[in-house]
């Protein structure tokens, strides 16, 4: 099979503005773009639903700091529907396998997607939220799946950047490096190990 990689204009999550965490809103803001629909990422991220402890409800903490002891992101139950006020035609792909999102590849899209910083182990953790506690997977990180091929999943990070295969560096602005190719099973691994949590553009046909 030959490598197929979307072409989406990459963002960063460090330039203009260090929103450090805000790899959500950065993603979001490529998959609007991509789709023709252009708001920028610190507007994105103003305007979404936010919540004191539960992402399952909206946006815990602020993307231009850190919150000690939160699970600080947006899961898709609350962040597709925020997003279907620009678009539509956004759907939380929530349980959606990566074989299935390589068929929403060949037909031109690519997905949101929640998995572990860079590939990494997973590491859970039980989180204080307001209907009790909940144990989620706490090195999770939002990029852009954009592509495939036999052995590998490439995906445009909002944070970090590949210079060949072992060089890893903060993306201080937007760049080509930016699309990381990672092994397939170790993306599932990632991906799966979160929940399968992806958002996506589906034509309504």
């Amino acid at each position: 099979m030959s490598k197929k990689i979307l072409d989406v204009k990459p963002k960063s999550q460090l330039s203009p503005i260090p929103m450090v965490m805000g790899c959500e809103g950065t993603a979001a803001s490529m998959l609007l773009n991509y789709n023709h629909i252009y708001v920028h990422p610190f507007s994105l991220m103003k305007r979404w639903p936010k919540h004191p402890s539960n992402p399952n409800k909206g946006y815990v903490g602020h993307f231009l700091m850190i919150k000690p002891g939160a699970h600080q992101t947006i899961f898709p139950a609350a962040f597709a529907p925020y997003l279907q006020l620009y678009d539509t035609k956004i759907v939380d792909g929530t349980g959606t396998t990566l074989e299935e999102l390589e068929t929403l590849i060949d037909k031109g899209q690519p997905a949101l997607i929640y998995h572990t910083v860079l590939g990494q182990t997973p590491h859970k953790r039980t989180f204080k939220v307001d209907s009790g506690r909940e144990e989620w997977v706490s090195n999770i990180h939002i990029t852009l799946l954009v592509g495939y091929d036999d052995d590998y999943y490439y995906y445009i990070d909002p944070l970090w950047s590949q210079f060949g295969e072992k060089l890893i560096l903060p993306a201080l602005f937007p760049s080509k490096f930016q699309t990381i190719k990672i092994p397939k099973d170790k993306m599932k691994e990632s991906y799966d190990s979160v929940g399968r949590l992806a958002i996506y553009h589906k034509s309504q046909s």
